[in-house]
């Protein structure tokens, strides 16, 4: 096992997730007529963030797709760990 992958295979599942989060909460922002302060407000308000990660880390999907269609399978860990450590941290939250 590569650590080495395994570590970049982390950092993309989690840039993945943040990214997923603010197209999810920019397009909710938009598509109810929000002004741009209230989207960014929402956006670094933490009162819904567990709702939005569930939909931010979807975006993983086809990522973690393409590390297995060209075998590189330490990536692919390394994103699995990333959901696995977004999933407790939100629910740790919520407890």
């Amino acid at each position: 096992m590569n650590k080495k992958a395994v570590f970049i295979g982390f950092i993309i599942g989690l840039i993945t997730t943040l990214v997923g989060i603010t197209i999810y909460t920019i397009f909710i922002g938009l598509k109810l007529n929000l002004p741009t302060q209230d989207i960014t407000n929402k956006l670094l308000s933490t009162s819904v963030i567990g709702k939005r990660a569930s939909i931010g880390v979807l975006l993983n999907i086809p990522v973690f797709y393409y590390f297995l269609h060209y075998k590189k399978e330490d990536y692919a860990k390394g994103l699995l760990i990333a959901i696995v450590l977004v999933a407790l941290i939100f629910i740790l939250n919520t407890l």
